[in-house]
This record gives C-alpha cells, sequence and structure tokens, in this order.
C-alpha cells in the first residue's frame, strides 16, 4: 500500500536546489509520517529536528540508524534545556534531517500548525512510530496525544483508523484519543511487530477484548 498523501505531495525524490536531491525509501517515508504526526518538527526551510528524551535515548538512536543517509553528518547530540519556572534542568536528545523537507511541511502544517493531512494513508509503522512518540497504556487504557491537533483534525484522525483499520477511538475530556476496549488487541496487533524493545512498557502483555469498561477522561 501507498502510504503518502500524494506522490506529489510527499515526494520521495527530495530537493534542496535543482541540482541537489535525496532520495527515501518507502520504509523510511512511513517511519517519518509517523515521527512527524508525533514528536517531530519540520522548520519552515525544510529541517526536520527529532528530539526524545534522555530516558528514550535507545529510540532516538533507532530512528536515527533507520534515517541517517537523510541526516547531517553530526551524530545525535546530547542537550541541556533550563525550565526558567523552577530552574531544572531536562536532558534530551536530537539529531536533525537535512533541509530538504520544504514540501513535506507544506503537507502537514498549515498557518504554522501542525494538521493531519487530508486523505493521509496510515501503515503499521507510522501508526507504531507515532504510538511509540505519543502513547500510553495506563490503567488498561490506550491512548495517543493528539491535543496539539485541532478538533476538525482529531475528527480527521478517528476516521483514519476506522477506515483504514476498522480501529473504533473515542476523544477522551483530555482530548487524547482513546483506542475502544474492543478494538485494543487490533490495535496492538497491528504495531506490535514494530515496537522496538525499550518501548514495550507502553504494550500490554496480553493484548485482549475483556478489559473493564473505563470512563473516558
Amino acid at each position: 500500500m501507498d502510504n503518502a498523501v500524494g506522490s506529489l505531495q510527499l515526494p520521495k525524490i527530495l530537493r534542496a536546489r535543482k541540482n541537489l536531491c535525496l532520495a527515501i525509501t518507502d520504509r523510511q517515508r512511513e517511519i517519518l509520517i509517523g515521527c512527524i504526526l508525533g514528536d517531530a518538527h519540520i522548520q519552515k526551510l525544510g529541517k526536520i529536528i527529532i528530539e526524545q528524551s534522555a530516558k528514550q535515548e535507545d529510540y532516538l538512536l533507532w530512528k536515527y540508524s533507520e534515517l541517517k543517509n537523510l541526516c547531517y553528518p553530526a551524530k545525535p547530540a546530547k542537550i541541556i534545556r533550563t525550565d526558567k519556572r523552577n530552574n531544572k534542568e531536562y536532558y534530551s536528545n536530537v539529531f536533525y534531517l537535512r533541509q530538504y523537507f520544504r514540501e513535506w511541511r507544506k503537507v502537514f502544517y498549515h498557518e504554522n500548525k501542525k494538521v493531519f493531512p487530508d486523505n493521509l494513508l496510515l501503515t503499521p509503522i507510522s501508526v507504531a512510530v507515532w504510538y511509540m512518540d505519543d502513547g500510553c497504556f495506563s490503567k488498561e487504557k490506550s491512548t495517543i496525544s493528539i491535543e496539539g491537533f485541532s478538533e476538525e483534525n482529531r475528527n480527521k484522525i478517528q476516521k483514519a483508523f476506522y477506515e483504514q483499520f476498522g480501529i473504533e477511538t473515542a476523544i477522551g475530556k483530555s482530548k487524547k484519543l482513546v483506542i475502544r476496549k474492543k478494538s485494543q488487541s487490533k490495535f496492538y496487533d497491528l504495531i506490535y511487530p514494530y515496537i522496538i524493545p525499550s518501548m514495550e512498557y507502553k504494550i500490554p502483555s496480553k493484548p485482549r477484548n475483556d478489559f473493564p469498561e473505563i470512563p473516558e477522561e
């Protein structure tokens, strides 16, 4: 299945200038879709920033290994950010994809806000990366943080999960995407093959359909 919005909108041959181009594989494109829907950010000039907290270093290094040929020569770097409210330091790791993704930014951003593009076809690995970025399994409930998307885009996400995978969801009070109890097994069967070992804490040991009904937040 072709996972792109369209070959012209999410091209596999990327161009920075007339004589500079970069080719990406189908697998890389699927991973990048998950990254961008999740934690990654595309700057206006086309550079992609991929950053994870220090405790998720293994996950970041997995992303780097998959996307290495698209990156600048520098290896992932450790950075420190200081919360000015409490002067507390936070450690993370980051790497950058080269400045070839301006066309992708036009698809995934509108008026400088991230959107869920119309007709975006997801794949299992795209959803798995998105879940590893922004997903959570807690108190027998599976959620993906989509609070940063508008209500219209949250509705598009729900529609995509149902129409493309038959996975039923709800939007909780916290505006997270909640995988409905009856769809949890289907959801985890879809993404489990692509969850890396260090992120398996986000996966229930035995996905099943008999979870107790829990109020959605």
